[in-house]
């Protein structure tokens, strides 16, 4: 079986093999590890930004070293080419749809997904990036995401654990 991805905010004291396991989601640095998934959830830091300047701070990283970039896909702002550009300049070919809105339910669910940056945001936004030349990780909080992952050609889908579950590991999903 797939070794889980580890949501990490720091690369910091990873060996190789550690780096490629990694959801890499550097907004959160200094955020206590515990509390990572619920902090994601929130507006809390540009977390695309952070990302890209993480990664100009890294370098390049060699082949078969790059992290999984967490990219939040459903950023009003978020400007597809410039990020693929930016990742594959730094080496890495990883991308994951993670913090994911799928989470969010209820009425807050329904109006995110009403003007536009639900579910199906994160999903085209990964096609987008796929089409760019990157390998898309798709983070699925349901099976009926799940399925629609593997439907747009998805290989690789990795089980969102659930908020507030203190949990770091993103699973292969299983249906």
């Amino acid at each position: 079986m797939t070794a889980p991805l580890i949501l990490r905010a720091t690369l910091d004291g990873l060996d190789t093999a550690e780096r490629a396991r990694t959801l890499f989601l550097p907004a959160l640095a200094g955020a206590p590890e515990a509390l990572l998934d619920l902090l994601a959830l929130l507006p809390v830091a540009d977390v695309n930004g952070a990302l890209l300047a993480a990664l100009a701070r890294q370098g390049r990283f060699p082949p078969g070293e790059a992290p999984v970039a967490a990219v939040f896909c459903a950023d009003p702002f978020l400007r597809v080419a410039d990020m693929a550009e930016a990742l594959l300049a730094a080496g890495v070919r990883r991308v994951a749809n993670y913090p994911s809105v799928q989470v969010i339910d209820g009425e807050t669910g329904r109006a995110i997904a009403a003007v536009g940056y639900g579910p199906e945001e994160e999903l085209a936004t990964l096609l987008r990036l796929r089409q760019a030349g990157l390998v898309a990780v798709g983070c699925a909080a349901s099976p009926a995401f799940a399925a629609r992952l593997a439907a747009a050609g998805m290989t690789e889908i990795r089980a969102v654990p659930p908020p507030g579950a203190g949990r770091r590991d993103f699973p292969p999903f299983t249906r």
